[in-house]
Order: structure tokens, then C-alpha cells, then sequence
């Protein structure tokens, strides 16, 4: 009777670690291929006494605010192009299907009132909090040809969009970061 206990148990940790495993591969694979766009921010309180210096992104999406997108689903896909390296908000729409050339899904979802994609909180390092004031722009990687709506925040960008908290006497590559 243990042996079944011991096996089946074994079992679920294999199960586990192989989609654990699969999940960080594919951010991986999204941090090092994927195309980075710059999504602007609207400016947020960045402290919390529990969870140390950290900013929650804001992004501006007035322009989705019409009577069309106010009926879409609470989650589907943010459609949107990409000019001069930022996100350009298009429409909601329920699912990753029926995209012009040269447009891009992300996952979204509705809480409240406010639109989400999974990337609206940034933890500063020890020491980098000042750099909340800076900061104009998220920095995010996608796959383009993968239309499964998922991203990678990789961080926050000043208004030259060069990246922020890098280390004096470093220099960050526009595209590479």
C-alpha cells in the first residue's frame, strides 16, 4: 500500500515539475526572441508598506474607452500595431482570430473598470526606488509569431526609452535588454 502512495505521489511531482518547467522555457524563449515594444505609463503611487518599493503600471487606454469595447468580454485579446516601438491600443475582441496585417493580440482581462494584461506591477531593486519619477514607459517582449496573446515585462524605460536600474557604466541597447 505505501508503494501506490510513494508512486502515485512521485507521479505528481513529475507532472509538476514539467509544467513548471515547460512554463519557464517559454518565458525564456519570449525574454530572448521576442519583440520588444514600449507601452506608456500614466503615473502611480510606487510605495507599499508590506511589499517594498515597487510601481504599479497604469497604462493609458482611453482610446479603447468607446461603446463597442464596452461591450466586450471580460477577457480575449487586445488587438494592437506597433508604431515607432509602442503599443498602439486598436480593439478588444473575444479571441486571437481575424487580425490585419501588421496587428498583435495580447491577453487581456477586466477588474472593475480597469482593462489588465498581467504586467501591472514592477519591483524595484534595493536602492532603485528613485527611479519610479523616471520612468515613462513599460518595456515588453512578445512573440510575434505566436498569437497566444502572452508577454514578458522586462522593464521599466525612461523617456529616451533607454532602460532603467542598469548598473553606472553600463550602457542598455535600445531592443536588447
Amino acid at each position: 500500500m505505501r508503494h501506490k502512495w510513494f508512486v502515485l505521489l512521485f507521479l505528481n511531482f513529475l507532472v509538476f515539475t514539467g509544467f513548471f518547467t515547460y512554463s519557464v522555457w517559454e518565458k525564456e524563449k519570449i525574454r530572448k526572441t521576442g519583440r520588444l515594444f514600449f507601452l506608456p505609463l500614466v503615473l502611480s503611487d510606487p510605495r507599499s508598506l508590506f511589499q517594498g518599493d515597487y510601481m504599479i503600471l497604469n497604462y493609458d487606454w482611453q482610446v479603447l474607452e468607446t461603446e463597442e469595447n464596452a461591450n466586450a468580454p471580460k477577457r480575449g485579446c487586445l488587438v494592437f500595431r506597433i508604431q515607432k516601438e509602442e503599443l498602439v491600443p486598436i480593439r478588444l475582441q473575444k479571441d486571437f482570430t481575424n487580425l490585419s496585417f501588421g496587428e498583435h493580440c495580447l491577453k487581456y482581462y477586466r477588474s472593475g473598470f480597469q482593462l489588465k494584461i498581467g504586467a501591472e506591477s514592477y519591483f524595484f531593486q534595493e536602492g532603485d526606488a528613485s527611479l519610479d519619477s523616471e520612468a515613462k514607459f513599460a518595456g515588453i517582449r512578445f512573440l510575434e509569431a505566436d498569437n497566444s496573446g502572452d508577454k514578458l515585462l522586462i522593464g521599466l524605460f525612461d523617456k529616451n526609452k533607454q532602460k532603467l536600474g542598469q548598473k553606472k557604466g553600463t550602457k542598455s541597447k535600445k531592443g536588447k535588454n
